[in-house]
């Protein structure tokens, strides 16, 4: 199974091809605002690099968000054109899901994070279970101030989201640097390919990206860090 996965949700924009268990090849540039102009010629490299054809697709897996509006679009649109012009099975991946799905195994639990608005990020928490990390629980949108009583009890935090939390002064968190958990499309393709296999294929015309919408509340959503 040859599973084509995009990432477009950040300033990097990301292709890869998965098959059978393994990475074949993956190219991506940080280009913020460029993604529309350079993805079809990214995937076209892609596929010369692999030394495959379009003919051998399987599916196409491609990051749903949350993220940028204009990238995810994108994204989206590329992804279900080739998945409508051939047929073929199409997932969307959690962005964050992605992101966790780059880190190795460093400690039991972590929270990926992304940007958002000025003063809010995206947030995810995540254990490791059965060689990777899982998330625990749902994608959130969260003020600076609502994080820290949010991530009380996790100390590791990953994902692009990091530069917010340390504009805003947070500290006594783990930050982890960069080259542990860069933005790519192989975990996109990974995940996908796995849930291709598994038949938890999405609708295509019913597929589009999830934006988490932020909300503001005095509210803090629930979750086990408290309890460790």
């Amino acid at each position: 199974m040859l599973v084509l996965g995009i990432e477009t949700a950040t300033p990097t924009c990301a292709v890869a091809l998965w098959q059978d268990g393994r990475l074949l090849a993956e190219s991506r540039i940080k280009a913020k605002n460029l993604h529309g102009e350079i993805i079809s010629g990214l995937i076209e490299q892609l596929f010369k690099q692999a030394r495959r054809q379009f003919d051998d697709l399987s599916g196409v897996a491609v990051s749903r968000g949350p993220g940028s509006f204009t990238g995810l679009r994108i994204g989206m649109a590329v992804g279900k054109a080739i998945a409508f012009a051939r047929s073929l099975p199409m997932v969307g991946i959690h962005t964050l899901d992605g992101i966790a799905g780059n880190i190795a195994p460093l400690t039991e639990r972590l929270v990926v994070t992304l940007p958002s608005r000025k003063g809010e990020v995206f947030a995810a928490p995540y254990r490791h279970l059965d060689g990777e990390y899982q998330r625990e629980g749902e994608i959130v949108a969260l003020t600076i101030e609502a994080f820290q009583g949010w991530a009380s009890g996790v100390r590791t935090i990953a994902g692009p989201g990091i530069k917010s939390l340390q504009d805003a002064g947070v500290t006594q968190k783990y930050y982890l640097p960069e080259h542990y958990w860069e933005v790519g499309a192989a975990s996109i393709a990974r995940l996908g390919a796995r849930r291709i296999l598994a038949g938890e294929i999405d609708d295509l015309a019913r597929l589009e990206p999830d934006y988490v919408k932020p909300f503001f509340t005095t509210a803090v959503p629930k979750t086990d860090f408290e309890s460790t």
